[in-house]
């Protein structure tokens, strides 16, 4: 079972046995469905079903020439209109299966971000028509989560964001020439740290940490599209799964300059959202790249 199925509001379903009812609706009547040529005599198919506005579950399988399917994978979905650009984002097909891992150097958040590739058949697509060489920088980026808190924001006319001494921008292009070898760069980046460290020293005496630290964004566990993060409400809607009638948060999150929109069961939160407010959990990273 897929642990995240939960966030879109399926919480009850335990075993396979208990899809087999959403497979037939899925396949019966999809919102949305596309297929792509891998082989001679092979098609990959994905077919999306809308269980609430904005969110639902996603199947992939192969299409054989005598018209036989057979499903491959499913994943649950939420679609975001939070848009990312980056340097440059690169796909690489996972060993085990049909899907796709999107993966780019963030100078903002300082390291390798990962995310699962939504649009699947476009990709396949665009690979056996041999056009997935193009440069590919736009992504939207999604996320589920299955626990979370909300926590009040910090008071920006008092405290300082932990942000070094150097705009974001800045701070940007400093870590592209570290990793280019410029010296001078690297030299700036550690001071600037130690500033940091400094201050956070200094700062811990008499604050909490979540007084301290605005947003924050960080891999979790061993799977390399989990994140733990702090990240700032910008916006919160209320929905309901149409099959379950469970309701789902729907937010767009604010991280370290990345925007996420993010589903979540509402047994699930602890707590209000409200934008101004922080959204602190654990989430599965998902984009839809733009092709």
């Amino acid at each position: 079972m897929h642990s995240f199925l939960r966030a879109i509001g399926f919480s009850n379903i335990k075993n396979r046995k208990m899809l087999e009812p959403l497979y037939k609706e899925i396949l019966s009547a999809p919102t949305k469905n596309n297929m792509a040529n891998i082989s001679a005599d092979t098609r990959l198919i994905q077919f999306d079903k809308d269980f609430g506005d904005g969110f639902g579950i996603s199947i992939i399988g192969e299409m054989a020439i005598d018209g036989s399917v057979s499903i491959e994978h499913y994943f649950p979905y939420v679609k975001s209109d939070q848009l990312t650009i980056q340097d440059r984002i690169f796909v690489e097909k996972h060993g085990d299966k049909e899907s796709y891992a999107g993966v780019s150097e963030d100078y903002n958040l300082g390291m390798t971000l990962i995310f699962f590739v939504q649009n699947i058949s476009e990709y396949a697509k665009s690979k056996w028509m041999n056009s997935s060489n193009h440069f590919i920088n736009k992504a939207y980026l999604a996320a589920l989560s299955c626990k979370g808190k909300i926590i009040l924001d910090v008071n920006k006319n008092t405290n300082v964001r932990l942000s070094g001494n150097s705009a974001p921008n800045s701070r940007s292009k400093l870590i592209e020439a570290a990793k280019q070898g410029d010296k001078a760069a690297l030299e700036s980046l550690t001071l600037d740290d130690m500033d940091t460290y400094s201050l956070i020293g200094k700062r811990t005496k008499h604050e909490d940490i979540l007084s301290i630290v605005e947003t924050n964004f960080m891999p979790f566990g061993i799977e390399t599209e989990h994140y733990s993060i702090i990240a700032n409400i910008n916006s919160c809607e209320r929905k309901k799964n149409s099959y379950t009638n469970e309701e789902i948060y729907i937010m767009a999150l604010e991280a370290n300059d990345l925007n996420i929109c993010l589903a979540i069961n509402k047994n699930d939160l602890i707590g209000e959202p409200a934008p101004g407010r922080r959204f602190k959990g654990e989430l599965w990273l998902q984009g839809n790249v733009i092709l």
